[in-house]
Parts: C-alpha cells; structure tokens; sequence
C-alpha cells in the first residue's frame, strides 16, 4: 500500500503541472507574454512578406529599365547606321558624277584641242572641223555615211560645263 501512495502522489505531482492550467487557467503574465510574442512574430512576418515584395519590385523596375534602354540604344544604332550609310551614298554618287563630268570634259577638250591642233586634217579616226571625219567626230555633227556623231551641239560633243 505505501507503493501505492507513492504512486499515487509522483503521478499526481506530475500531472498537476499538465492539467493545472486547465482547472486553475492561464497565468495573466504568461498569456500577456504570449501575445506580445505572437504580435512580434506577425510584424516581423508582415515585414519580411512586404521587404520581399519591395526588392521584387525594384528588380522587375531595374531589368525593365534595362530592356528599355538596350531597345533603346538598338534602335538608335540601327537608325545611326542608316544616317551614315544615306551620307556615304550620296557623297559616292556626288563623287561618281563629278568624276563622270570631268571624264567627258576632258575628252571634249581633247576633241576642241584637235580641231585647234589641224584645222584641215581629215583622218578616218581623229576629229575634223568640218564633219569629214568618217569615223571621227565633227563639230557641226556631220558624219560621213552615218558613221560620225551627229546632232550634238554647238559645243562639239555637246556638254555643257557645270
């Protein structure tokens, strides 16, 4: 019997501490502890889900900021390249023409330069001064046979200085 009163008084010792809450409630400093506790918990919680949601945020900004200015810088390359590529062109067909001009300026002094040279030579190949060149060119535009050129103006192959 006396193990049984030992027994008796270990357990319940052992299961005041279990169920004495139940029967004599909560500490009111406890419950106030575990309160602020869960509070804390909740802010830090609140905090951390609203941080997490800023840096979010602020990196979707940065990598649209970034996909803005690399369109940005492409599409300003491309038109660039456009520009410089027009100038180049234009500054070759400029630069084809006056070399075209001055080709067929040179050839007409070279045709006014042999009518001065031998006012009366008559050459199959080289120009006369009075279209009797039959393979020449004249300045009246007087072939013979159809085989000079003819019609081209007052100034020999008709060209006109710029």
């Amino acid at each position: 019997m006396r193990f049984l009163f030992a027994f008796a008084a270990v357990l319940g010792y052992a299961s005041a501490g279990l169920i004495s809450p139940l029967v004599l409630g909560v500490n009111p400093g406890d419950a106030q502890a575990a309160a602020i506790d869960a509070t804390v918990v909740a802010t830090d919680t609140a905090r951390a889900v609203g941080e997490g949601q800023a840096r979010a945020a602020e990196a979707a900004i940065q990598y649209n900021t970034e996909a803005v200015r690399q369109a940005s810088e492409t599409a300003r390359d491309i038109n660039e390249n456009a520009y410089w590529g027009g100038v180049a062109a234009s500054q070759n067909l400029v630069a084809a023409a006056q070399s075209q001009a001055a080709a067929l300026g040179g050839a007409a002094a070279a045709v006014r330069a042999a009518h001065v040279a031998a006012p009366l030579a008559v050459s199959p190949y080289a120009a006369a001064p009075l279209g009797l060149a039959p393979l020449g060119v004249s300045p009246y535009g007087l072939g013979v046979a159809g085989l000079g050129v003819a019609g081209l103006g007052v100034h020999g192959l008709g060209l006109r200085a710029w």
